[in-house]
């Protein structure tokens, strides 16, 4: 067993090619800190509106699944043509039992911020010590 906290999944753990929408893929970078309460996720998933992300947790595995939706029509053409569209795709295995009612989820300017409460149980608590 892995003694982070989280654990980042490879995305050969997708699904087999046939069973996903054919297409082209990104990884996301993922920044991830800790504190006593929760853990907070930073994705950046530049051209994703929020109504094109889907952000799950299921037996302890955090998935965020987006799709970029085309900036022009498909009739235009262009000259030069970098921008990419497509799907991301990240997944985390959390070894820290967490709170899921408690997830809640932010985009703005490309950045995903994800807020993931630890459950109580998981809490760092400060032991008062009592006196005589």
């Amino acid at each position: 067993m892995n003694e982070n906290a989280i654990e980042k999944r490879e995305n050969k753990d997708l699904a087999q090619p046939e069973q996903m929408n054919q297409g082209t893929y990104y990884t996301p970078l993922v920044d991830i800190a800790e504190t006593d309460d929760a853990f907070l996720f930073q994705a950046d998933v530049p051209g994703v509106k929020a109504g094109d992300v889907d952000i799950g947790f299921e037996n302890g595995v955090l998935t965020i699944d987006a799709k970029v939706q085309p900036r022009q029509t498909a009739d235009q053409s262009y000259v030069w043509q970098e921008y990419g569209v497509g799907h991301f795709h990240r997944s985390f295995t959390l070894q820290t039992p967490v709170n899921p009612d408690g997830i809640h989820a932010e985009l703005k300017n490309g950045e995903l911020s994800l807020y993931v409460p630890k459950a109580e149980s998981a809490k760092t608590r400060k032991i008062k010590i009592q006196t005589s």
